[in-house]
């Protein structure tokens, strides 16, 4: 119980600043582990803007941990004697020491009239303490974690006692894009994981632990993290998710954790089966129903469209996530086309994109290719076309289907202007480089963002569900393709696999393709 104290204390007393200006003062309970222990001390509850901050004093005095405190330098160090652990801290400074490694803080630790505050929210998701904030009692409730087991899916604490006991380290899978469209997170990750998911209110925000995981260094490179250790970026085009966060939440054990803030409760689903993507799908009202989030589920076929019924085609989009497939059984279950990633970025080609292309012509299956795009900036988006182009020139040149423009989300939250910059940009330049037209690949939602000139272009558009259509958008009243689903079965596939839809029937598509050559 001691050392899981200690490891819940030492970071919540690191992690966790939220604000340091303008506190207030307000009266409120404190209780550990149901014992009283803020009225009878005197201690008064602060809130900086918006989020209410716990007083550490208490916290240091119930669990007996050594402290000195410098007034001369305003640095606080905290020492368990027993593990040998030491923590210094400094008022004002966004830099700790822990054990003489230096780590960020999003904020400096806030100190007043002689006491240090935490804030309320960012305790209950990164210590193993629980912490919850009764409004209608004016109290907070603080609860170590059960020794019972040695799991807990929100505590940090237990999985480090844990791995310390631990003769070897695992060495991990590897994080290398989280993304957020379509009413869903997904993170691609070479290896297997077993995320923990929990929901966490006030604020309300879906929490996603990934042990034995770290980010790679490709994802950091271009989704980089703050001094703090912690990343972030906007979701502008979903009515239920602000934004979502990532941080290095731990390094021995490796584990990273994932937070998808919400506007209010909303209820989820998991996919994970095993195949480079785990899935956290928010529930829509309007499709139908899911799993509750306290019954995460890998997730199984779903049924095909309602509009498969007019004989449209039927295909599907892979990338090295789906590992090695046989691309005969994909095409003796009827999928006639395939979109294969090629690259990202401006260096990186997917590793399987020539094995997939050579597979998916020997089956006779029609053959496309998309490039998910990263840039920023104009000539960013000309250097990720120029990666594009050589991919295609290295499986021979001209594919089946048209060169797609996968433009998906928005984490470095640009202008909708420069959505539109950056777009065109690639778009042009890889109609240059290639001689083809190529197409765009984006949401439903986030389709919103293009304007009309891109019109120009036909749309392949993500929405998963098997009874809800694309809807119109400013730049399309129609669809050229439609992935319906993301945890797809298909034989030949181990695992979930993105379906498609063709808007026509096989021989259509061909006769289109062949027009294209004319």
């Amino acid at each position: 119980m001691k050392n899981i104290r200690w490891f819940a204390f030492l970071f919540l007393f690191l992690l966790a600043f939220q604000g340091e200006s303008q506190a207030a003062s307000s009266s409120a309970h404190i209780q550990l582990d149901g014992k009283d222990i803020g009225a009878a001390k005197g201690a008064q509850i602060q809130e900086v803007k918006g989020n209410v901050l716990v007083p550490l004093r208490l916290i240091v005095e119930e669990l007996g941990y050594k402290v000195n405190w410098e007034a001369k330098t305003g640095t606080v160090t905290i020492k368990n004697q027993n593990k040998n652990q030491n923590l210094s801290l400094q008022v004002n400074n966004p830099i700790a020491t822990v054990n003489g490694q230096q780590m960020g803080l999003a904020v400096a630790p806030l100190l007043t009239g002689g006491t240090t505050y935490v804030p309320l929210r960012f305790v209950s998701e990164q210590t193993g303490l629980g912490v919850t904030w009764n409004n209608e009692l004016k109290t907070v409730l603080l609860t170590t974690p059960s020794t019972s087991s040695g799991k807990s899916e929100s505590s940090r604490g237990s999985s480090a006692t844990q791995t310390a006991a631990n003769a070897e380290e695992s060495t991990g899978a590897v994080i290398s894009q989280i993304s957020f469209t379509n009413h869903q997170l997904t993170i691609a990750v070479n290896g297997k994981v077993t995320p923990k998911v929990t929901t966490l209110t006030n604020a309300d925000r879906i929490v996603a632990d990934i042990p034995d995981a770290k980010l790679s260094n490709d994802f950091l490179s271009s989704q980089p993290l703050d001094r703090g250790g912690q990343g972030a970026f906007s979701v502008t085009d979903d009515p239920d998710v602000t934004q979502v966060r990532y941080s290095i939440f731990s390094t021995s054990p490796a584990s990273v954790r994932i937070v998808i803030d919400l506007n209010s409760s909303t209820s989820y689903h998991v996919q994970n089966a095993d195949d480079g993507k785990v899935v956290i799908a928010l529930d829509q009202k309007s499709d139908e129903t899911a799993p509750t989030p306290t019954e995460p589920v890998t997730s199984t076929s779903p049924a095909e469209p309602t509009i498969a019924s007019n004989g449209h085609a039927q295909g599907i989009d892979v990338s090295h996530y789906n590992g090695s497939i046989d691309w005969q059984q994909v095409a003796a279950s009827g999928k006639t086309f395939a979109f294969i990633k090629a690259t990202e970025g401006t260096k990186y080609q997917d590793n399987q994109f020539l094995v997939n292309v050579q597979g998916a012509r020997d089956a006779n299956i029609l053959v496309g290719a998309y490039h998910f795009l990263n840039a920023t900036t104009v000539d960013g988006a000309r250097q990720e076309a120029a990666n594009f182009a050589r991919a295609i020139e290295s499986a021979g040149g001209r594919l089946d289907l048209p060169l797609v423009m996968d433009y998906e989300n928005n984490p470095k939250g640009i202008s909708t202007v420069q959505i539109n910059e950056v777009a065109h940009a690639f778009l042009d330049e890889v109609k240059r480089l290639t001689g083809r037209q190529p197409i765009v690949y984006t949401g439903n939602v986030f389709a919103s963002k293009f304007d009309p000139t891109f019109s120009v272009y036909k749309l392949w558009v993500a929405r998963y569900s098997t009874t809800q259509k694309p809807t119109a958008v400013p730049a399309w009243n129609s669809w050229w393709a439609w992935q319906y689903s993301s945890t797809g079965s298909v034989p030949g596939i181990n695992g979930a696999v993105d379906l498609d839809e063709y808007n026509g029937t096989i021989d259509e598509l061909r006769a289109s393709l062949a027009a294209e050559l004319e």
